[in-house]
């Protein structure tokens, strides 16, 4: 008896052993799969998030594509304007025009001991260089003389001093001498505008008359005329739909001397969002010109004259807006 009932005290124990660690499993199991959970739920998070910050970057690559697009065609407007303006400024560069004065041609006459002849001339205050081009040959044999380029204030010493009869200039300062010489050509370069004087000399120690043949020219080159950088919008009614496309500066008629000027008409947003049609270039001051608006309509392309006409630029910078 006493065995029956210890197997069956060893058989409840081992019923209650299993039925504990299966409990234990089975816990253990669920708490597994609940981490597993989690970590997935974590992971499609992190798939989630990283999505959305892929989805992010796209649209940034998107606009910054745009971005690139609209700065290659900013450039490509801005190198057609500088385009432009180097033809127009090599337009108005070759107005810078050169000039070419007779100052003296004929015979000078020396007579007696250190005779001076002088030539006086003046330099075009707008002249951007100034040069002489000198010659000189002795009509008798073996005379020789000396010619030399005066500042009014070395004119006035050589007048002044007590050296001219004697033929003793060495004192005197010029701003250029030949040397003393029967025959010489030189091509001399004056140091600014304003008055000149150009005296030919007599060596000392011969009374007698001495004639000279002489050719003097002066060759100036002028400033090219002042700029004004004009700039404004445009606008086009003249025909239904029109948009303006380009401005025409016409001097054909008051200034043929003068080469046309033209713009593009490109458009330009403000900061407030309004859209204008802008302009710019650079023009003569001070000169007349017709206006005349190109435009594109609904109906093909044509031209209107501004109602601002003739118009006069004055100044460096100036803002005008035409319309028709």
């Amino acid at each position: 008896m006493i065995t029956a009932a210890v197997y069956k005290v060893a058989l409840v124990s081992l019923l209650i052993i299993t039925g504990a660690s299966v409990s234990g499993v089975t816990y253990y199991s669920q708490q597994r799969m609940n981490d597993l959970n989690n970590h997935i739920s974590n992971l499609n998070n992190q798939v989630s998030t990283a999505n959305i910050q892929l989805n992010n970057v796209t649209d940034q690559a998107g606009r910054l594509s745009d971005q690139i697009r609209q700065l290659q065609a900013s450039n490509a407007q801005l190198d057609r304007q500088v385009r432009q303006l180097q033809a127009e400024i090599a337009q108005l560069s070759a107005l810078s025009q050169k000039q070419v004065t007779l100052i003296s041609q004929g015979q000078i006459l020396l007579v007696g001991n250190g005779a001076v002849a002088y030539i006086n001339f003046t330099v075009p205050s707008n002249s951007v260089t100034a040069t002489l081009n000198e010659s000189f040959t002795g009509i008798e044999f073996g005379v020789t003389t000396r010619l030399s380029l005066l500042n009014p204030a070395q004119y006035y010493l050589l007048r002044t001093c007590n050296c001219v009869y004697y033929g003793n200039y060495s004192g005197i300062p010029t701003t250029w001498s030949s040397p003393w010489a029967h025959t010489y050509k030189a091509q001399v370069r004056l140091p600014s505008p304003g008055l000149w004087i150009l005296a030919f000399q007599k060596e000392a120690g011969t009374g007698s008359s001495q004639n000279f043949d002489e050719d003097i020219v002066l060759i100036t080159n002028t400033a090219a005329p002042l700029l004004t950088f004009l700039h404004g919008s445009v606008n086009s009614s003249a025909s239904r739909g029109s948009v303006p496309t380009g401005i025409v500066f016409d001097t054909s008629y008051w200034n043929p001397e003068v080469p046309t000027l033209s713009s593009v008409v490109e458009t330009q947003t403000l900061p407030n969002g309004t859209v204008v049609y802008h302009y710019q270039l650079y023009i003569i001051s001070g000169k007349t010109y017709t206006v005349l608006i190109d435009y594109r309509a609904t109906n093909g392309y044509g031209s209107c004259s501004a109602k601002l006409n003739p118009f006069v630029p004055t100044g460096t910078d100036v803002g005008q807006d035409f319309t028709c």
